[in-house]
């Protein structure tokens, strides 16, 4: 049963929050040195019930939809964007076992994934085929009762830690993008190797690595639905991660911005808080004007993906990615500027904030593969947004 607006603000405002600050905004810094997957504390706000927000009840889950789960989000990327992906990631794999799953596959799997017990990885991307999903070029051949997967994907979240991977992959490559499939491969299956970790410029507590399949051998059962309902499948999912990337950009752009008004609040120059001197006065107040705009085009993006208004929650998802990550890059520049010499140290997080938000702009399908999108919509259908006032 989704939550009330009371037990959702009960819910984030007392486990979730002594969890941020208790737990994970101590060490906020020490995972991101170490380039460390915090496993502990990953299984810690599962036990919290974080990670079964938008998963049914039968399956262990709020059946909350996702209203909850970007406030959630928000509020984890402003002391970690690392862990915020993480957390993410995490509801990406889970949502094509809901969509597309056997119902032995959702009950094997959805209860360890929401309780922790398991780390999930997605595996889309490859070096042919990133923003082209329908040129990836691992394959999967039926042989009898089983497929063997081969191939290779990049850039995979959270690989190094992961337990099952959510893999798509070609069954029939005459088809194009409707000749993709995807499969359930636990870590353990022979053949299944991964990299290790990218040292990445940003978000280094969550884990990028490349994963290869070399003759992977999973049973017919592994399939999720249908051979050739691999694309839909990724998109759907694509759609709702980029409105998490975006919540999480969002959480990243308002630490950015309140503690570059705090400091500008109490910095004195001239005689006067530099907030009064006119410059960064307008500065900060443009960042809070993109901030608001930022927080309505999310909303709207969560009220178009649990209306089911699947064409129009798609633009708005590329649309919020762009607004959001661009935002939480240009508000940890502008507060590393306003903070002066301070900006360029470790006494606070903006360094860290400005490598992660770069990495925001990348994650989900790069901001100029957003605008493809959206641009392609717009040819297709003209200017139709839905409309930012509800008749209701």
């Amino acid at each position: 049963m989704a939550l009330s607006s009371a037990d959702r603000k009960a819910f984030l405002e007392g486990p979730v929050a002594r969890f941020i600050a208790d737990r994970l905004a101590p060490i906020a810094d020490e995972i991101d040195e170490k380039g460390e997957f915090p496993l502990a504390l990953y299984r810690e706000i599962a036990e919290l019930g974080a990670l079964g927000l938008c998963c049914p009840e039968e399956y262990g889950g709020f059946d909350d939809g996702a209203v909850t789960m970007v406030q959630l989000l928000q509020a984890i990327a402003a002391e970690s964007v690392s862990f915020a992906v993480s957390i993410a990631n995490c509801s990406d794999c889970a949502a094509p076992i809901l969509a597309k799953g056997s119902e032995a596959q959702k009950r094997e799997y959805v209860p360890q994934i929401i309780s922790g017990e398991i780390v999930p990885a997605f595996c889309l991307s490859e070096p042919s085929g990133g923003s082209d999903v329908a040129a990836i070029r691992t394959k999967a051949v039926r042989d009898g009762d089983e497929y063997v997967i081969t191939g290779r994907k990049m850039w995979i979240t959270s690989a190094t830690v992961a337990d099952l991977f959510v893999v798509f992959a070609k069954t029939d490559f005459t088809a194009g993008h409707r000749g993709i499939s995807a499969f359930l491969v636990p870590r353990n299956t022979p053949g299944l190797e991964v990299g290790k970790a990218e040292e990445l410029l940003g978000t280094r507590a969550s884990p990028t690595a490349e994963v290869s399949f070399s003759g992977v051998r999973v049973p017919a059962s592994a399939l999720l639905g249908q051979e050739g309902e691999g694309f839909k499948l990724a998109m759907s999912t694509l759609d709702e991660s980029r409105i998490q990337i975006a919540a999480v950009a969002l959480g990243a752009a308002n630490k950015s911005i309140e503690i570059a008004v705090n400091y500008a609040r109490e910095r004195i120059q001239f005689g006067k808080p530099i907030i009064e001197h006119q410059g960064l006065g307008f500065l900060l107040s443009e960042l809070l004007i993109e901030l608001a705009c930022a927080q309505e085009v999310v909303a709207k993006s969560v009220e178009l993906l649990e209306s089911g208004d699947l064409e129009k929650c798609s633009v708005y998802a590329a649309i919020a990615k762009v607004k959001c990550s661009d935002l939480s890059m240009r508000a940890a520049i502008d507060a590393a500027q306003v903070l002066g010499g301070y900006g360029l140290t470790k006494s606070y997080p903006i360094e860290r904030l400005i490598r992660d938000s770069k990495a925001l702009q990348i994650f989900e399908g790069t901001n100029e593969i957003q605008k493809w999108l959206i641009a392609r919509d717009l040819q297709k259908r003209g200017l139709n947004l839905a409309s930012p006032i509800s008749n209701d």
